[in-house]
């Protein structure tokens, strides 16, 4: 191998990562731990390097790799001291993302899928199974049947088998989100193909003498895993176990490391600090554990990030992959039913007004069951949109973990409205004349679209909450409508808390000439809206954003005039109900 490291982005062949000698986090030391767990369950959010785990995984266990183990784990922590499992498997891999997520297409794709990589085994290990096994598999008519004939040929020949299985959940996932809990009812109930796969699973693992020794599955969430318990209740669920807290993912010090390699290797063409801070920021904040666990990093918003940073030496503008914006999009319908805005939604606005929410975490729970508070948060923990942040007895607070996930939860909102009303013209709109805002310093036209489509969303929603609704909407729409600029919620500035900031990314748009710090007030409709009223409204909102522009951190990190080259605007709103009835710039 090369002495130097290479940044690999979007490998997930651990073979192929260490024949070109890429960066990786060696966690292979927890291989030690899964010893005593054959049958283990592992959740993650996407992205975060589940699928390069389960390669790692077949490279320890099969026994087709065992004459490259030196090579493939040298000085790596389990390299140093394997167990006696290391090279003793006949390892039967799948990876359910490649599974068409279609509905009138899912059952024969998923056939085909699995009966495909059962004749591949059948083939790999042809030589060393049974007289006449290879070939009466690969005669079976279908993966059920295959799958049998498996089982029955391999119990008692003294080989034993692991099977992994990456992504079990992901086509599920989609079903459920894109095609609603009737369409995936189908699937994980009663006699449906994929809970037969996981009794056949399990029927292998079990009785005298039976072949499967050793089952890792990996997924997103517990529900589709729940639905086909009674196929296979025989897994337990590693993932809260801090052993297992940081199987995958980045640690702040494995980060620190690999920004110190390579800006040694590049003779600190960036600033490491720096592109710290910005990851931390965009892609850090993850817990996986109730306590005692290290915060975590996306790994593949480090690696996406840093592919940039090592070609042009700075953060990228958008550090956010769009197979992340992918993967996130997909569960936004789960806040709409029947295009109309259901419990889960006005959940989603108290965790965005608080920043997140006190629930009991769930280790199971059905699908039917997401109408549930507690549900829909846990589901909302597993797929990375929230994090564990304190315990509270019995129950967890949840917390946004990072600026990018932020911005997904905000833009939930405007994306569920447009399930009910068409707004996706608008935010383009906004969006535009926020460019404009930033060129021109007339932010005049950025409040017209707001206020229109703010008064909608007041209308179809519960007015007694109407301060939330308005908070909310004004947030999520300028988050997803942001233009060239962060938008900020609730952030410390001098001793306060500002409600919006517009902050310009004068280090990608060195052009950006303005920028703003809002301050919401509301009134109910009942309240005093008289001139006077207002007027007194006005003047705290002002010496709120006076204190607030004198920030020191806030006038450097904005290069804010006079020293620097951006004029902020200080602008108050106040909404009685629905209706924005004072814009006053201060």
């Amino acid at each position: 191998m090369a002495d130097e490291k290479k940044l690999l982005y979007g490998v997930s062949d651990f073979a192929e990562l260490r024949a070109r000698n890429g960066w990786f986090v060696d966690r292979t030391d927890k291989i030690r731990a899964l010893a005593g767990i054959p049958f283990a369950l592992f959740l993650r959010p996407r992205r975060f390097g589940k699928s390069l785990l389960v390669s790692i995984l077949q490279c320890y266990y099969d026994i087709a790799y065992a004459d490259r183990f030196s090579e493939l784990f040298a000085e790596t922590k389990i390299g140093l001291a394997p167990t006696d499992e290391q090279g003793s498997y006949l390892v039967l891999s799948f990876n359910f993302s490649a599974v068409d997520k279609r509905p009138g297409a899912v059952q024969e794709s998923f056939n085909e899928f699995t009966s495909l990589w059962i004749d591949k085994f059948a083939e790999r290990y042809g030589k060393i199974m049974p007289d006449g096994a290879a070939e009466a598999i690969r005669s079976a008519k279908d993966c059920g049947s295959k799958l049998n004939i498996l089982a029955a040929k391999m119990q008692g020949s003294g080989r034993k088998i692991c099977v992994l299985v990456d992504e079990y959940d992901n086509f599920t996932n989609t079903i459920l989100a894109e095609d609603g809990e009737r369409a995936y009812h189908d699937l994980c109930h009663g006699d449906g193909f994929f809970k037969q796969f996981f009794t056949q699973l399990k029927a292998a693992a079990t009785g005298t003498d039976a072949p499967v020794a050793r089952i890792f599955v990996t997924g997103v969430s517990p529900v589709t895993m729940d639905d086909v318990t009674s196929g296979f209740n025989i897994a337990t669920d590693i993932s809260k176990d801090p052993a297992f807290a940081d199987f995958v993912g980045f640690t702040k010090e494995d980060l620190s490391e690999m920004l110190s390699y390579f800006s040694r290797r590049e003779n600190r063409k960036f600033d490491p600090d720096s592109i710290a801070g910005n990851l931390v920021e965009w892609g850090g904040g993850y817990s996986f554990a109730k306590s005692g666990t290290p915060k975590l990093l996306n790994t593949t918003v480090v690696l996406g990030a840093m592919r940039t940073v090592l070609e042009t030496g700075g953060f990228p503008g958008d550090p956010v992959d769009v197979n992340i914006k992918t993967d996130y999009a997909k569960i936004r319908h789960l806040v709409t039913i029947g295009r109309r805005l259901n419990g889960n939604f006005h959940l989603l606005e108290s965790i965005l007004e608080q920043g997140g929410c006190t629930v009991r975490l769930s280790d199971t729970f059905q699908a039917r069951e997401l109408a549930k508070p507690d549900h829909f948060a846990s589901l909302l923990y597993y797929f990375g949109l929230l994090s564990v942040a304190e315990e509270r007895l019995d129950q967890v607070n949840l917390a946004i973990p990072n600026r990018m996930v932020s911005e997904f939860l905000h833009g939930f909102v405007p994306s569920a409205y447009s399930d009910v009303h068409d707004v996706d013209p608008r935010l383009s709109e906004i969006s535009g004349n926020m460019t404009k805002f930033a060129l021109n310093g007339d932010f005049g036209p950025v409040l017209d679209s707001l206020a229109s489509l703010v008064g909608e969303y007041f209308s179809v929603r519960d007015a007694v909450k109407g301060e939330r609704v308005v908070q909310t909407a004004v947030c999520s729409l300028l988050y997803v409508a942001h233009g060239p600029f962060a938008i900020r919620h609730e952030r410390e500035e001098n001793g306060g808390f500002t409600d919006i900031e517009i902050q310009p990314l004068t280090s990608f748009y060195p052009q950006i000439r303005h920028a703003a710090i809002l301050e919401l007030k509301y009134l109910r409709k009942t309240d005093d809206g008289s001139q006077a009223a207002l007027e007194k409204i006005l003047d705290d909102a002002a010496l709120q954003l006076s204190d607030y522009a004198k920030d020191k951190n806030l006038a450097a990190t904005w290069s804010l005039a006079p020293a620097g080259s951006v004029t902020l605007h200080r602008i108050v709103l106040v909404f009685q109900g629905g209706d924005l009835v004072l814009r006053r710039e201060v």
